[in-house]
């Protein structure tokens, strides 16, 4: 099992690290590898596995190199280790840009992030926190993000509620967390929209969500509520100043999206970042990745095909 240990304090993280098969099934793309890798960062409260149908294809298809950590506490990934400080969203995206330092030393490292949820804020601060991922790093798809506020205040009352995130927190806490996870899971996929998900998909992202170490679920809800308007600007001023720091940006949304309305979120961002592309899905939710897996396959590879073109030259 593919394991990294935290630079932070010695974590076991683990991780994977796809490469296209020699003889891939009916690949639709050239038999050479791209020259890309993309990188995966999951949402609260799951793991890396809630991206399977999106990197299944992608690498044996679609013939790219797929990175796909479990963040500290979700997954396989253990929590913390005795004596350490107070985990931060700076501690999950060290361990994401350490992990990245770590796989991708060739040189050049050309990646992409494909982020979900919590996963967007922490591809943010991962580009912040390390040259090497603000060098190598060639664009960011966004799926459902939490920025640039989790929970409502002042500068965006269309965020979800304090009270709906501490229900959250009750709910997991409750003597009856396993069916609370069960209860709420159908509501992630929006299925009385008509989003069609089997009983035994369901069931496992149930099992994803109950893997994950109930203090990290529960620190995680509170860490991921952290403002992420500052960061954002500071791309967004870095890119006024230099053109080369323009990088190529994709967000996607469900207008269905309960936990995380796009009114509050994803328009925002794109107003803030106005060279990002912005794609609003029609009937989805927060767990868009799985029931509109193919659209988000077809627009994730459209948004590739510039990038990969120009690592190519």
């Amino acid at each position: 099992m593919p394991i990294f240990r935290s630079n932070v304090d010695g974590t076991s993280l683990f991780y994977q690290y796809y490469t296209p098969s020699a003889s891939p099934h009916q690949p639709t793309t050239a038999i050479n590898c791209q020259p890309l890798t993309l990188v995966f960062l999951h949402g609260w409260p799951m793991s890396s596995r809630m991206f399977d149908q999106l990197i299944v294809p992608l690498v044996e298809t679609h013939r790219f190199s797929v990175l796909a950590p479990d963040r500290r506490g979700f997954g396989n990934s253990h929590w913390n280790t005795p004596s350490t400080g107070e985990v931060t969203f700076d501690t999950f995206a060290r361990d994401a840009a350490d992990l990245l330092e770590h796989v991708l030393q060739r040189d050049p490292s050309p990646f992409v992030f494909v982020a979900a949820s919590m996963g967007c804020s922490e591809s943010v601060l991962a580009h912040a926190a390390s040259g090497f991922v603000r060098v190598n790093c060639k664009g960011f798809v966004w799926l459902g993000p939490n920025m640039p506020y989790s929970a409502s205040c002042p500068e965006s009352p269309e965020a979800p509620s304090p009270a709906v995130w501490d229900g959250l927190i009750q709910g997991f806490r409750g003597a009856g967390g396993n069916d609370f996870i069960a209860q709420a899971i159908p509501g992630v996929f929006r299925t009385d929209l008509g989003n069609r998900v089997g009983e035994r998909t369901l069931q496992f992202f149930e099992r994803l969500v109950c893997q994950a170490d109930p203090i990290a679920v529960e620190r995680a809800a509170v860490i991921c509520q952290k403002p992420m308007a500052a960061e954002l600007q500071r791309l967004a001023d870095a890119a006024a100043a230099d053109e080369h720091e323009k990088v190529p940006i994709l967000i996607i949304h469900g207008d269905s999206d309960a936990g995380m309305p796009v009114e509050g979120s994803s328009a925002v961002v794109h107003k803030m970042l106005p060279w990002s592309q912005l794609k609003v899905y029609e009937k989805a939710g927060h767990g868009l990745y799985l029931t509109h897996a193919q659209q988000v396959l077809d627009d994730l590879l459209t948004f590739l095909k510039p990038i990969v073109a120009q690592q190519g030259q």
